[in-house]
């Protein structure tokens, strides 16, 4: 006698044995943090960081790192920030005694909280924001100066630290600011240039530059050289 057979189940096939494939995960937006001003008037006082990719602010430790290099030459300088972000770089100079500075930012967000800042810690007579491009407005602030303009010899401490990747993307008009603040610096002046710890040093501008690693940062810094007391 035959038993009866219960009819098999279809199988499945190896697409619907599988999982689903996972749903990708959203970008983590970054947090608004304090980025302290580390030395001098303002110490202790903090410059919001909204959080935005927009902006890529120097973290703390270098921050502090460089001013613990450049401070006794800040006092009396004009500081010029040409790729400012929050400010921090900026803000800290004035808090260390420089005479004055000139922050440069092309996004309209952070240029507000540039002016925003400015007033919450009260600098914003030291200070100029300018809203625009930092190639057009820089080679405007550090080319020679008008022939009818009065002398000024203060020294002068010019901050290039723009995101990396314009470090080859924007290579010759960065290194055109470079020789601009080379050539027509006053005396006692600093160059100061924020790249990627991979970036080929040997790109920069040719000068006895000071290169020092901080983790993923590379500060360079640099004293334009002088010729029968006059910059070259």
């Amino acid at each position: 006698m035959n038993r009866s057979r219960k009819p098999r189940r279809p199988r499945t096939g190896s697409l619907e044995s599988k999982d689903p494939p996972p749903t990708p995960k959203k970008p983590q937006k970054r947090r608004p943090q304090k980025l302290r001003i580390i030395g001098g008037a303002m110490r202790g006082r903090t410059v919001v960081y909204h959080g935005a990719e927009f902006t890529r602010p120097m973290k703390d430790s270098v921050r502090e790192s460089l001013f613990n290099i450049i401070g006794p030459r800040i006092k009396g300088s004009k500081s010029f920030d040409l790729f400012a972000g929050t400010g921090a770089v900026a803000f800290e100079s004035l808090s260390r005694g420089a005479s004055s500075a000139v922050a440069i930012e092309k996004n309209r967000r952070a240029h507000a909280f540039l002016e925003s800042t400015a007033e919450t810690l009260g600098v914003a007579s030291k200070i100029k924001i300018l809203y625009g491009d930092a190639f057009r407005l820089g080679s405007s602030l550090l080319g020679p100066a008008d022939p009818d303009a009065p002398l000024d010899d203060t020294p002068r401490i010019v901050y290039l630290c723009p995101p990396y990747a314009m470090w080859e993307t924007a290579a010759e008009s960065l290194q055109g600011l470079i020789r601009l603040a080379m050539n027509h610096s006053p005396p006692g002046s600093l160059i100061v240039a924020e790249t990627d710890k991979h970036y080929d040093e040997c790109k920069l501008p040719p000068g006895q530059w000071d290169h020092r690693l901080y983790g993923g940062t590379r500060l360079s810094l640099l004293e334009p050289p002088m010729i029968c007391g006059m910059r070259m």
